[in-house]
């Protein structure tokens, strides 16, 4: 009798793990940032990201509308996370230097799209002095080729931080 009482307690604690919402997380190399990637009840991803364990980019929605009025930010169950990580040196021929060090943790994250037969990778990569993603997207039947009409990808900072950046059309003839 407490065999069975001890197994349905078991599945019980199984089945509320298995229904809960996938969490995914990876730290940079030197541990002091953290980036946390989860998926809502309405299939929405989000991220977070900690530095020393304080909160500096609170849950962030992630995706886009293509085109064609195609929404790629709501629908997704996580399917599949891998990690990397490298600690490489590269030469490059000009710039302030010669030798640069390439040391991150890297988690890609693939979310399916089951209602539209649809899926995207998210790969975070984090360093020791910051963080970087992006959205990659297989080829499939029903994306081959689109547009993107509007990011949704959000950056809810927790405070008044500074931010810089360089415009990207920046040496485009568009100023002159």
């Amino acid at each position: 009798m407490k065999v069975k009482h001890l197994v349905g307690a078991f599945l019980c604690v199984l089945g509320c793990y298995g229904c809960s919402s996938p969490k995914t997380e990876v730290k940079s190399p030197d541990g002091h940032i953290k980036m946390t990637l989860t998926v809502d009840e309405n299939g929405t991803p989000f991220y977070n990201v900690s530095v020393n364990d304080s909160l500096l980019i609170e849950n962030s929605k992630m995706g886009f509308v293509e085109g064609n009025g195609v929404i790629l930010g709501g629908g997704f169950r996580i399917e599949k996370t891998t990690f990397d990580s490298k600690d490489e040196t590269w030469t490059q021929p000009w710039g302030e230097n010669k030798t640069n060090r390439n040391h991150y943790n890297e988690m890609a994250v693939t979310l399916d799209q089951k209602a539209q037969d649809r899926n995207i990778i998210i790969r975070f990569r984090l360093f020791d002095d910051g963080l970087g993603f992006r959205y990659e997207f297989p080829l499939q039947k029903n994306l081959n080729y689109f547009v993107i009409k509007e990011e949704r990808t959000q950056f809810a900072m927790t405070g008044d931080h500074k931010a810089f950046w360089i415009p990207g059309d920046y040496d485009t003839q568009e100023y002159d």
